[in-house]
């Protein structure tokens, strides 16, 4: 009868391991299209003999090893750099692929702007009398301030539309840090009263990956098994169940652009973030801000002090129809920082054509065209920035082009990447449909065939009890 009753545990025990692996691959179908979620798999032991029946030692049937997540560490440890580099380059590229100002084709643009005003004082040299020529030269100059005006603007709104980007990132990079701390400290407690918390282990790491993506930092795990996150400056962002917290503040050596600042996670008072120590996607929209679109903004500036003081200097030297000179033709700031959104025609010429110098001695008469020739050599001549004008242009927008196509490009490699580590995760990490109803079927099988066996040792037991 001893036996027997043994039969019975031993069978219990079993019931109770089919029925976690029931459940546990249920639970992997349930989560089959859940972000971050690894498959979990119950580790079946056998549990060891109690005792002996005769010779032979009778084991009592399985247990509940452990329910592990599916993970491949090597993968793994790929994640973070992989995300960082796919977060920085998109970001740097979509940034500069947005902004359209600096294309040489774009109709209305400083390329066109800049040709129509040459061709009007081409136009104007064979008739330097003829107010309708005149006041063509005016319109054209009006609208080549206008062009410097709308390309500066433009890189200009581009740069405040990354401040924009920058403070939203900057919330949710806030809000993944809070959620790591707060599963540090839950997986501690499960741990604490003996559990184990794969479904919270998962969240921490979606966590963790939306800080890598987002900041370009790594993650290390302390000894007592929190996951701590760490910027690439080696400031730490969360550390246990501490999280630092980073805001966005206008700087003012950079125009009032945005720099970033870091509360450390151990409370320590916030201090700026050198752009040397950010990476993923705020290091990306800071490298489009800062680098390539200051870049250009910076050039079309130079360019357009550069011209205006060229012809200013020329136009100055003229005679207009009324006899009078020193007259500039364009009215820009005494330096080259915010010249081409400063630019303007002179408000005198603008209102009266007659004033424009196209003549080089007294009596400025109708036919002199020799300042207005004058002027012309400005398209061909050397200006203070090294290049003639078509050249100075065509090397801003070269070199703005150049960057986008090297930043997409690089953008379309590292996506590729991300793409070829979440397939490798995915690999080991993902739930198979297929071989969960394969799960499902052979612990349905087991729990029916341990249910057999109680079945059947109950009628033994009570033919055994009936004899007496």
């Amino acid at each position: 009868m001893a036996d027997l009753f043994s039969l019975l545990v031993q069978s219990g025990n079993s019931l109770a391991a089919h029925s976690a692996a029931l459940a546990t691959a249920g639970h992997n179908v349930a989560n089959a299209n859940t972000p971050g979620y690894s498959r979990q798999s119950v580790e079946l032991v056998a549990n060891p003999s109690s005792g002996s029946s005769g010779p032979f030692a009778i084991g009592m049937g399985v247990s509940i090893g452990a329910v592990v997540q599916a993970r491949d560490m090597f993968v793994e440890r790929q994640v973070p750099q992989t995300l960082a580099a796919g977060g920085r380059s998109q970001a740097e590229s979509d940034s500069l692929q947005a902004v359209s100002a600096l294309n040489p084709d774009l109709e209305g643009g400083l390329t066109t702007s800049l040709g129509k005003f040459y061709s009007s004082l081409r136009t104007l040299s064979q008739n330097p009398g003829d107010m309708a020529l005149r006041q063509a030269v005016v319109i054209s100059s009006q609208n080549l301030a206008r062009s410097f005006g709308q390309t500066a603007n433009s890189i200009e709104d581009a740069r405040n539309g990354i401040d924009a980007k920058l403070n939203g990132d900057l919330d949710l990079i806030n809000t993944a840090a809070s959620s790591l701390a707060d599963l540090n400290a839950r997986i501690q407690n499960a741990h604490a009263l003996g559990g184990k918390a794969n479904d919270l282990e998962d969240q921490r790491r979606t966590a963790a990956d939306t800080l890598s993506r987002l900041t370009g930092g790594s993650t290390y795990t302390n000894e007592q098994g929190d996951l701590m996150f760490a910027l690439p400056g080696g400031t730490a962002l969360v550390s246990g169940a501490s999280a630092g917290r980073m805001s966005a503040v206008p700087d003012p050596a950079n125009a009032g652009h945005f720099k970033v600042r870091v509360a450390k996670s151990d409370g320590s008072l916030a201090g700026d973030v050198p752009v040397s120590s950010l990476g993923g996607e705020v290091g990306g929209l800071l490298d489009a801000r800062d680098g390539t679109l200051k870049t250009a903004l910076n050039q079309i500036d130079g360019f357009a002090f550069d011209l205006a003081t060229a012809m200013n200097t020329i136009h100055s030297a003229g005679y207009a129809m009324d006899g009078t000179t020193g007259r500039p033709l364009f009215t820009i700031p005494v330096s080259s920082s915010g010249a081409a959104s400063q630019i303007t025609v002179n408000a005198a010429i603008s209102a009266d054509a007659t004033l424009l110098a196209a003549a080089t001695t007294l009596p400025s008469a109708t036919g002199d065209n020799r300042n207005i020739l004058a002027m012309m050599t400005t398209e061909t001549q050397v200006l203070a920035g090294g290049n003639n004008p078509v050249a100075t242009l065509q090397k801003i927008t070269g070199d703005f082009g150049a960057s986008a196509s090297r930043a997409q490009a690089m953008s379309q490699h590292d996506s590729a990447m991300v793409n070829h580590i979440n397939q490798l995760r995915e690999s080991t990490a993902g739930v198979s449909l297929d071989e969960e109803m394969i799960n499902l079927t052979k612990a349905q099988k087991a729990y029916e065939a341990v249910s057999k066996v109680i079945g059947t040792a109950d009628q033994m037991l009570d033919t055994l009890l009936k004899l007496r």
